[in-house]
């Protein structure tokens, strides 16, 4: 695993997959906690036919600094350092891609600094009065509200979860973002999610207006697209293909 130092002198690791040795063009992938466990994002860098760079933002990972279940606009800033790292290190990076909360950072990322021109999203959570939070959330949610945080172990590292972490995810509104977004946005969805909402995808995908370049509906695929990894693979190629 290697490092590059973010804004605030953090290490954060990064893998990196080249495809093509005389291509400088890159796609960068930003993975934070969830996306550790269960999405597939090895099926995407072996048979996407593109040089990736995927990193952890901080306190996900290997990356130093603590986790934050919010923090979008930080974790933001930590693609818009890793996009600045690629650029030193002579890439051109075609396009960022997250899924989930790191694909709202993404379209974040977007509208705070926008470098890049294409911003992928897989399963984004645009909407989180209407987001299906899964069980253990909804029995943290008590603790955190008696005694200020929660922490829970996954693959051996504790997270901690914060009332003023919950707060902020609680009140994000990407629609703030829609206006200052400035690359095109590409946003990828299975109809069976069971955690978002295919009509507030609709309605955010309106709010963009001629900034999204395309809203991809993947038919009986779940939240992180368990069977359906094949045909993201094929969509990604064609976004920054096209």
């Amino acid at each position: 695993m290697d490092y590059f130092i973010n804004r605030n002198g953090l290490q954060l690791s990064y893998s990196l997959s080249i495809k093509n040795q005389n291509d400088r063009k890159i796609c960068l992938i930003c993975q934070w906690f969830f996306t550790e466990v269960l999405f597939n994002y090895d099926f995407l860098i072996e048979f996407l036919e593109a040089n990736t760079f995927k990193f952890f933002v901080q306190g996900c990972g290997n990356s130093e600094g603590e986790y934050s279940y919010g923090g979008h606009e930080r974790d933001a800033g930590d693609i818009d350092d890793a996009v600045k790292f690629l650029v030193s290190q002579g890439y051109e990076v075609q396009a960022v891609i997250g899924h989930a909360k790191a694909a709202n950072e993404a379209i974040i990322y977007s509208a705070l600094y926008g470098d890049v021109k294409k911003i992928i999203a897989l399963a984004p959570s645009v909407e989180m009065r209407t987001f299906k939070w899964p069980g253990f959330f909804y029995e943290s949610v008590g603790k955190i509200q008696n005694s200020g945080e929660v922490r829970h172990t996954v693959l051996g590292k504790e997270y901690r979860f914060t009332e003023e972490m919950l707060n902020e995810i609680m009140s994000l509104d990407m629609n703030n973002y829609c206006e200052k977004i400035k690359g095109d946005i590409y946003i990828i969805l299975g109809t069976d999610d069971g955690h978002i909402s295919c009509s507030d995808i609709a309605e955010y995908c309106k709010e963009l207006g001629g900034k999204c370049k395309g809203l991809f509906m993947l038919d009986s695929s779940d939240h992180f697209f368990t069977t359906e990894m094949d045909e993201v693979v094929e969509i990604i190629h064609k976004i920054i293909e096209s």
